[in-house]
């Protein structure tokens, strides 16, 4: 009988336990809930370093390209590596190193994921013979065409222009970034090509061309409103010689164009051509606005 008794005080002091665990574990749970809930009402705040393109961050570079260029017949490899060969000219912005953090990721070889914006300019002049070259002039000529007939020829003469050279200005980051964050990095790429034509190399253009990715929104009483997703494009555009713009709604389905999913969100492609002396008035406007946020 004693060791009977024994067995069920066992039993009830296990079941106590149980009990003691599972208030713990609703404890937890509700801690954990409040923990997760703390930060909504917290501002965030990330680093960001910025340093020239590498080959580490080939996959990083092309997924920005991705997000422009969609299923379009442009060679995007070719046109990583050479970005990353203009090891002068143009920056990425990553976050920083973070022993703590990255090290316990070490089997993690996706750093180059990290890429969250890319600034830099590519000679299309100089470059016409690489196949990623020759399929963006083609594209786009064709889409002018189809687009904005009026335009075609001036823009057709100026991309075939050899003592014209023109600069495909990339400017692209992640979806949220600020275009606070594009400031620092034109104004280097700035610097990087005054230093390069000090050098006698080819960064002396009279345009510059830039593909932006655009949205066209219903609005109230049909009318549509065009959206930048990098607000301070339209700056470029509004100083802009030629500027037209093609749907790609048609190629939604890539999974990197992830405004689109609405159906009252219609994708484009806006098309600038600002004259190369532009740029830094542009440039000093776009500082002028993002002081005022």
């Amino acid at each position: 009988m004693a060791s009977s008794k024994k067995k069920r005080v066992d039993e009830e002091v296990m079941d106590d336990e149980e009990i003691n665990e599972e208030d713990e574990e609703v404890n937890d749970e509700e801690n954990d809930s409040e923990s997760e809930e703390e930060p909504m009402d917290q501002e965030v705040q990330l680093d960001f370093e910025a340093r020239i393109p590498d080959d580490s961050d080939f996959n990083g570079i092309r997924t920005l390209l991705q997000q422009v260029f969609l299923k379009a017949n442009v060679n995007l490899s070719e046109l990583t590596d050479t970005i990353i060969s203009q090891n002068y000219i143009g920056s990425v912005m990553k976050q920083p190193y973070n022993p703590e953090v990255d090290d316990a990721d070490d089997d993690d070889d996706d750093t180059d994921d990290s890429v969250l914006a890319l600034t830099t300019v590519v000679n299309i002049t100089e470059r016409k013979n690489l196949d990623c070259m020759k399929q963006l002039k083609t594209m786009l000529q064709e889409k002018c065409k189809q687009c904005a007939a009026a335009q075609s020829d001036k823009f057709n003469k100026l991309l075939s222009d050899p003592d014209c050279h023109v600069g495909y200005l990339i400017n692209e980051r992640f979806l949220n970034l600020p275009p606070s964050m594009a400031v620092p990095m034109f104004e280097s790429l700035i610097k990087e090509m005054e230093k390069a034509k000090q050098k006698k190399m080819k960064y002396e253009f009279s345009h510059y061309l830039m593909v932006c990715k655009t949205f066209e929104m219903k609005a109230a009483h049909n009318v549509r409103q065009m959206i930048y997703s990098n607000s301070e494009e339209e700056l470029f555009q509004e100083a802009s010689d030629i500027c037209f713009r093609y749907s790609v709604a048609h190629e939604r389905d890539t999974g990197v164009e992830k405004w689109s999913s609405e159906d009252d969100m219609e994708p484009f492609r806006t098309v600038i051509v600002l004259p190369a002396d532009k740029l830094s008035s542009v440039l000093e406007k776009l500082k002028q606005e993002v002081s005022k946020t």
